[in-house]
């Protein structure tokens, strides 16, 4: 009789826990981007004034901006197929007045990430796997239109503009 109190008592408090624990996931991350500009080699390194971001719920591997003109038009290319989507599932915002201005909320196992920076003509984009219970990403890019293209903390940014001093 003993033996099967503590089953039913461990079965309550294992039911009560399971659903105490599971109530708060949350199923999306508000992906926050502080954007660093830099004009020029060894130039002053300047917050971004203005950037739009967008997204879209395919992976990287299949899918592409094929220009900075795709970027400012929010269309991405299949790589494949040649298919063109030209509607995000989501578009962020910017708020200039905090510290992470460029902000989206993604909300699917897998999100394509554009980025476009109109001041510097550069664009970047990334994949991005949406973790469990992860509210909040608060990171960093630094863009350097003096540069080529590049890869930089998962990010691919492209300066489709780039023009190489002269000597190299």
């Amino acid at each position: 009789m003993i033996k099967c109190f503590r089953y039913i008592v461990m079965l309550v408090v294992g039911a009560a826990c399971l659903h105490s624990c599971f109530k708060d996931v949350v199923s999306y991350t508000d992906f926050n981007i502080a954007v660093y500009d830099q004009s020029v080699a060894d130039g002053e390194i300047e917050p971004s004034s203005a950037v739009e971001t967008f997204a879209y719920y395919v992976d990287t591997t299949e899918w592409s901006v094929l220009s900075y003109e795709d970027a400012l038009a929010h269309r991405i290319t299949n790589k494949t197929t040649g298919e063109v989507l030209s509607t995000p599932d989501v578009v962020g915002t910017f708020d200039a007045s905090l510290p992470y201005p460029a902000s989206i909320r993604l909300e699917q196992p897998i999100s394509m990430m554009v980025l476009v920076n109109p001041s510097l003509k550069l664009y970047a984009y990334r994949k991005y796997e949406l973790p469990v219970n992860l509210p909040a990403v608060d990171t960093k890019l630094y863009m350097a239109s003096w540069r080529m293209s590049h890869s930089s903390s998962g990010w691919m940014i492209r300066n489709d503009f780039y023009v190489a001093p002269s000597g190299e």
